[in-house]
């Protein structure tokens, strides 16, 4: 199943013309999660596959690390169950230090197509041995929500922030209960990236 596309909030810089706001914020209430939208590539694994956003992605010279975490992890994943995460060896437009590892979770979905409470989330990943993307607030204000990420990182050094519910999230409801925050120009790598042998890697601890 093809990720969900995650629409921006109202602020976001980074968002272009070929990208959606979400300007109706009443669904984002109750307790809310903030984590870090880390510069990676985004892949799903599954009991059979792993991929991109989308079922025919392929794999990536770049994806090589995440490759062989899927192969140890997916005997471990229910049928018809996706874990969502960042694949982050090669290095992007941030430069990252000491990450926990090459692949950071941040979803995993049921057979009923439904994104996982945070705490469930949390569960699975100990479970799996896989390291979260950072979480940078957790709590019921909209506002400090939204504030965490520019009290904890700059545009030089992160990406920006998605903020969700911490209750599961249908499928249906996920373009109001999960929303990005992008900086402007979040995109600073050379065009020719993707195409090299040579890139460069990030550090892991």
């Amino acid at each position: 199943m093809k990720y969900p596309r995650t629409f921006h909030l109202p602020d976001s810089p980074g968002a272009t013309a070929d990208d959606r706001v979400q300007h109706d914020l009443s669904q984002l209430t109750g307790e809310l999660v903030v984590t870090e939208k880390m510069d990676g590539g985004n892949l799903t694994f599954t009991r059979d596959l792993m991929h991109g956003r989308s079922l025919d992605s392929g794999t990536h010279a770049w994806d090589r690390r995440a490759k062989a975490e899927w192969a140890r992890v997916a005997p471990l994943l229910p049928p018809g169950w996706r874990v969502s995460g960042e694949s982050m060896w090669a290095r992007r437009s941030v430069a990252y230090e000491r990450l926990p590892g090459v692949y950071l979770v941040f979803g995993v979905w049921d057979a009923s197509g439904a994104l996982l409470d945070w705490d469930s989330t949390v569960e699975w990943a100990a479970l799996l041995e896989l390291p979260l993307v950072p979480v940078l607030y957790r709590g019921p204000d909209l506002a400090a929500a939204r504030a965490a990420w520019a009290a904890a990182r700059t545009a030089e050094t992160s990406e920006g922030f998605v903020v969700r519910t911490a209750a599961p999230i249908a499928r249906s409801a996920f373009p109001w209960r999960c929303l990005k925050w992008v900086r402007a120009q979040h995109v600073r790598t050379r065009a020719d990236w993707r195409h090299r042998d040579d890139f460069a890697v990030n550090t892991f601890a």
